[in-house]
């Protein structure tokens, strides 16, 4: 079953306590060649490229680079890198997780934190919350700390656009009261 909906985040982890470039020099060399164990911008951009996504721009949250971007579908989603160790600027930080983000807004009556609970049990692929602007967000957190495939990884995006795409239908034929 396909998964979708709208998404901001890509999250990594930051190796024991080295910093900096010391502990960025000593991830790279501890990857086992072909794996990704960071977040790397235009890996993530030519994944989620070929996965359909369009108008894809680099942007920030809370200081970690991300991507924000569009589903074939028309769904705008969010890819950040999480899980960062801090770098001297204007050296981006190290991150070894990954998170997508998207958020929907049910309309005007829908019960959303029943919906939020309801989306919680039916897809345990993603988290959804019920916002305070009232808005349900997406999230699903990816863990390449130890290294994947670009296969693996490919198949985790597309998991979480899929995610967002049924996520969109159920949020959006919430029945109004």
């Amino acid at each position: 079953m396909r998964f979708a909906c709208l998404a901001l985040a890509m999250g990594l982890l930051a190796i024991g306590p080295a910093t900096g470039a010391a502990a960025q020099s000593a991830a790279t060399q501890s990857a086992a060649p072909g794996l990704v164990d960071h977040w790397s911008g235009p890996v993530a951009q030519r994944l989620l490229q070929s996965l359909g996504a369009s108008d894809l721009q680099q942007t920030a949250l809370a200081g970690a680079p991300g991507l924000l971007g569009r589903t074939s579908s028309g769904i705008s989603f969010g890819v950040y890198a999480k899980a960062c160790s801090p770098m001297t600027p204007p050296a981006e930080p190290y991150c070894r997780g990954v998170e997508g983000i998207a958020s929907f807004d049910p309309g005007r009556g829908a019960d959303r934190a029943a919906l939020a609970d309801r989306l919680n049990r039916q897809y345990a692929a993603g988290k959804f919350m019920l916002e305070n602007d009232g808005t349900i967000r997406l999230t699903r957190y990816i863990d390449i700390d130890a290294g994947v495939s670009e296969a693996n990884l490919r198949s985790q995006l597309g998991e979480f656009l899929a995610l967002a795409n049924v996520a969109k239908d159920a949020v959006w034929a919430a029945p109004v009261r």
